[in-house]
């Protein structure tokens, strides 16, 4: 029977993933979303059978990981995306090697539509279209590609024309399937890294809690062609070697190995090497010749696993190293980003994953019980996001989350089952607290509904809509506390200025002058100024009789917030006028607690120029508008349009 089951589910497996690569075809013919859906069912219950034929020898987590690989498929088949973004030029790797043995992209940046982008530009020492993208990720998707080869021909074989290229939907569907496949053995990885200190269970919870509930799941179901799960995958198997506590010169030249390919992967994983080079510290105190023999070969494995990047730096570009893809002002390693990264609404970490908040927490714990691993991965932790702040585009572009921290969330894994173990532990020692937490939690609920009732925001007297009373209880409880997982930086900002909570996240991460979608130096004042109004202003007002929407100043100081991500001398350019009724005075302008200077507003709409030095300029300034001393009293003073700034130099 046990045999009879394995052989159903490996067949079953076997056509789902023929119907992922092919596009909604196995071997039988069509597959419909209804159909496709009953083969997950009959799969997850001969996987249920199987696991109760096995009896007390049966792993129950191993059993869970498989019904997750195959809940994900139908995921990927319906909802993922195929090329997107910075994958066409990944993909541009497998494809060029698989299909022309080299690495001349010209066919492929044609074929995907980017041979315009400056990105594709040819080198001009060499000839050859550019990637500034790494390798490493191709090279794993090569094997995947290849059998995209058996997708294009299943639709074929039911009357499908489809091109045996590379570039057709099969190619594509089973790169993405490769990515999934490869994030998933990224998640075993890590339950084996996660058990030498925590039992089955935990160790279960801490792995799936970790990928499924941070940024990486969707780099794994909804956009694997990407490098995050086979990044992730590498990472995690550098670590678990290395927790097994290196003390040969072939486990150091594992390590090498593996860094080299996980370099390749994603170049910033050259960070990694920490781990290894902190074990051999740690050999060198007692026998030094020893660890040289074993740094040499960690060094020499390195150059190997690294060794197709190096080569495909010199094919394309005539040199072994081509230096940082976009520029100079790429990296500011002087002015790291690390509140935006951590905290905004624009991709931050925690804000978009707050499980690995939690998880830090539970880190905290990690390191204090186990010092000998913690403090190692602690520190590597801290030199991640390092280099993620201080990348110039902090927040990756158009990204799931903070998406450049998938080779740190194995450490991340270890506070969250330190968390967990924890969590369980005080359950079991303290359920009338938790009992307490819980039923506190109803009440502030029924407080919250109940505030919807006083409001007038549902029906006194009729049906209600659950959805509306939902919203009204989300924006009063936001409105209160803010986004719990933007704090402290929410709460900060709030008791500085004086404004409410839920402004830190429309504003912070926005920026003047960046080079990567900016605001193009302009504050505009009317209806989508919440992001940037300060207090002192009053609703939004036309001007004149005509639809120009201005704010007009009416208690002082009157603020408005302007995100810069750099400090540099600019000019202030402020176009305003003087109320109808009031009259026109002196105003003071401030920024940052600085006296800019001042102007007289006309009683027609004017551009005043003020100078900003560098040095008064943060990542979040208050510009200030006030009258001069001896100023009549005003039901307002001034009303502005815009502010617009300009570059000095």
């Amino acid at each position: 029977m046990r045999r009879a089951v394995d052989v159903s589910v490996a067949l079953l497996v076997l056509d789902l993933s023929l119907t992922v690569m092919s596009g909604g075809f196995s071997i039988y013919g069509p597959v419909s979303a209804p159909g496709l859906s009953i083969r997950i069912t009959v799969a997850l219950v001969l996987l249920a059978l199987r696991y109760r034929l096995a009896g007390s020898a049966a792993s129950p987590r191993w059993y869970g990981y498989l019904a997750i690989l195959l809940l994900c498929l139908p995921l990927l088949h319906l909802r993922a995306y195929r090329l997107r973004g910075d994958g066409m030029w990944y993909y541009a790797y497998a494809r060029s090697l698989a299909f022309d043995g080299d690495l001349d992209f010209s066919n492929e940046y044609r074929r995907l539509g980017v041979d315009q982008f400056r990105g594709s530009q040819p080198v001009r020492e060499t000839g050859l279209p550019r990637n500034t993208f790494p390798i490493g990720a191709g090279l794993l998707w090569i094997p995947f590609v290849a059998l995209g080869h058996v997708g294009a021909g299943i639709r074929n074989l039911h009357g499908q024309s489809t091109a045996y290229d590379g570039f057709s939907d099969p190619y594509l569907h089973a790169a993405a399937l490769g990515g999934l496949i490869l994030g998933w053995l990224g998640l075993l990885i890590l339950d084996r890294l996660l058990r030498r200190w925590f039992s089955p269970g935990t160790a279960f919870a801490a792995a799936v809690g970790t990928v499924m509930g941070s940024f990486l799941f969707w780099y794994v179901g909804y956009q694997p062609i990407y490098t995050h799960a086979p990044s992730f995958l590498l990472a995690t198997l550098l670590m678990e070697r290395w927790a097994r506590g290196p003390t040969t010169a072939r486990e150091f030249a594992i390590l090498g190995l593996l860094l080299g390919a996980a370099a390749c992967v994603r170049w910033q994983n050259v960070i990694l090497v920490f781990l290894p080079l902190w074990s051999l510290v740690g050999i060198a105190l007692e026998r030094p010749r020893l660890a040289l023999r074993e740094a040499g070969a960690l060094a020499g494995t390195f150059l190997v696993g690294f060794s197709p990047q190096l080569v495909a730096w010199k094919i394309l570009f005539g040199r072994f190293y081509f230096g940082v893809p976009l520029g100079e002002d790429y990296m500011r390693w002087s002015q790291p980003f690390l509140g935006e990264l951590l905290f905004s609404s624009r991709h931050g970490l925690f804000s978009w994953s707050p499980i690995l908040l939690l998880a830090v927490v539970g880190l905290l714990f990690f390191v204090r019980r186990q010092p000998r691993l913690g403090i190692p991965l602690l520190m590597l932790l801290a030199g991640f996001t390092y280099i993620n702040a201080s990348v110039a585009d902090w927040w990756a572009g158009g990204s799931f989350g903070a998406r450049r921290f998938d080779s740190a969330l194995p450490i991340f894994a270890l506070g969250l089952a330190t968390g967990v173990r924890g969590t369980i532990g005080f359950i079991r020692r303290r359920p009338s607290v938790v009992l307490g937490l819980l039923l506190f939690g109803v009440v502030a609920v029924n407080l919250l509904f109940m505030e919807q009732y006083r409001k007038g925001r549902i029906a006194v007297d009729d049906t209600i809509s659950w959805e509306t009373a939902a919203g009204g209880i989300l924006e009063d409880f936001f409105d209160g506390v803010g986004y719990p997982f933007s704090f402290p930086a929410n709460w900060y900002f709030a008791l500085r200025y004086g404004r409410p909570k839920t402004q830190y996240d429309l504003l912070v991460g926005k920026y003047l002058f960046h080079w990567h979608n900016n605001l193009g130096g302009v504050i505009d004042l009317g209806e989508s100024d919440s992001p940037f109004l300060g207090n002192g202003w009053s609703s939004v007002s036309d001007w004149e009789g005509r639809p120009r929407e201005v704010r007009l100043a009416v208690s002082q100081p009157a603020g408005v917030f302007i995100p810069t991500d750099r400090p540099e001398t600019l000019r202030v350019v402020v176009e305003c006028a003087a109320p109808r009724e009031a009259e026109p005075q002196w105003i003071e302008v401030w920024l940052n607690g600085e006296r800019l200077g001042g102007f007289h507003p006309g009683e027609r709409m004017g551009e005043h120029a003020l100078l900003a030095p560098a040095r008064w300029w943060r990542r979040i300034n208050l510009l200030e508008f006030a009258t001069g001393e001896g100023a009549l009293a005003e039901p307002s003073f001034l009303a502005v349009d815009r502010i617009r700034f300009e570059r000095a130099n």
